[in-house]
């Protein structure tokens, strides 16, 4: 029996053997398939993340690494949502409606405090990145006393900070001056200019602004470099848990935002202008360069710091009395990132 040639390329046709070569080829694109459908469900694992500021400072991070690609390279589908101050970003937490946050260390030990299960994971801003910004009526601290400061909601950041700060100076912050939950930061600095308050703590983009308004600095945390557990990734110990590798890919591209900061100008400034409540691109940039110096090239979650904002907590949420702050902070993510190389490839 003749065998039957293949009419396009002009050999013989091996039935046996094409059927062998065809059930190979079916096994390969079946197998292309399968690793095509695992990588799709890879790129499909979805984190709803709430971040608390709209300010250059602790949120920037996550807006670079969600529009410079950095968390879709990690295979991860993040929405972040805007939802003011940190002890709200942690309730969207608690509740279930974020899996991730960006958060303080105030909020943090406010909530691990009343019993839920918070770890901070990742930290972006390890000190306090503030400046009292007082008008023309205060030249020292002493005439701090009777003024109207524009203050954030309690348990923030900026709550702590001021109230920190007040007593360091020797001003009392609930005797002897009046303190206002205005809003954020341009809230507050909104609040100064139209005359309804004496002075706030303010951060790189409002203080910009504010001496542009004719305020001026009396105190400089910055320059201070006080520990202060500032800005970070916070999530539950379940979440970890179960979900344990969604987290390290965050942390990852947080890395990598973290990085891009710090190398690329024009990039983080165009990403940055889509965010941040202010357009004035002359001041921003200038507010840019001030800010992205505080920002950590290896996102550690501080351990200092913790025990200061205790302290101050402690006044108004007894339960932090003798409170153990090393219990809300999570180290091992990014002790892998050190000892797997991967920060090193970022050099």
């Amino acid at each position: 029996m003749r065998m039957q040639k293949n009419l396009r390329l002009g050999f013989p046709l091996r039935p046996a053997r094409w059927r062998a070569a065809n059930t190979r080829l079916c096994l390969i694109v079946l197998a292309l398939i399968f690793l095509a459908s695992a990588g799709a469900a890879r790129a499909a694992d979805q984190v709803m993340t709430a971040y608390q500021s709209v300010t250059i400072g602790s949120s920037t991070p996550l807006w670079i690494a969600k529009d410079a690609g950095f968390f879709e390279r990690q295979g991860l589908d993040v929405k972040i949502v805007f939802v003011e101050g940190s002890p709200r970003t942690m309730q969207t937490l608690i509740a279930g409606e974020s899996q991730i946050v960006e958060s303080t260390g105030p909020a943090s030990l406010n909530a691990r405090a009343a019993g839920s299960p918070v770890v901070i994971v990742a930290g972006y801003i390890n000190v306090m990145p503030y400046y009292l910004i007082v008008d023309n009526s205060i030249h020292s601290a002493a005439d701090l006393k009777g003024k109207v400061g524009a203050n954030h909601m309690p348990g923030t950041a900026a709550d702590t900070v001021i109230r920190i700060g007040l007593k360091a100076l020797g001003v009392d912050p609930d005797r002897d001056v009046s303190l206002r939950a205005i809003g954020n930061t341009p809230m507050r600095l909104q609040a100064m200019s139209a005359g309804v308050a004496n002075f706030m703590v303010a951060q790189d983009l409002e203080l910009v602004q504010a001496k542009r308004l004719g305020y001026k600095v009396l105190v400089d945390y910055v320059a201070n470099k006080t520990p202060f557990p500032m800005g970070g990734a916070v999530t539950t110990e379940r979440y970890v848990k179960e979900k344990r590798d969604v987290v390290l890919r965050y942390i990852k591209a947080l890395t990598q935002a973290l990085h891009y900061l710090k190398t690329n100008r024009d990039g983080s400034l165009a990403i940055i202008s889509r965010y941040a409540r202010f357009q004035n691109a002359e001041l921003m940039g200038t507010a840019f360069d001030s800010a992205r110096r505080l920002y950590s090239e290896v996102p550690t979650p501080p351990t200092e710091g913790f025990d200061l904002v205790a302290k101050e907590l402690a006044q108004r949420n007894p339960k932090l009395r003798d409170f153990d702050t090393k219990s809300v902070i999570d180290l091992q993510f990014v002790r892998e990132l050190e000892q797997s190389g991967f920060l090193k490839s970022l050099k």
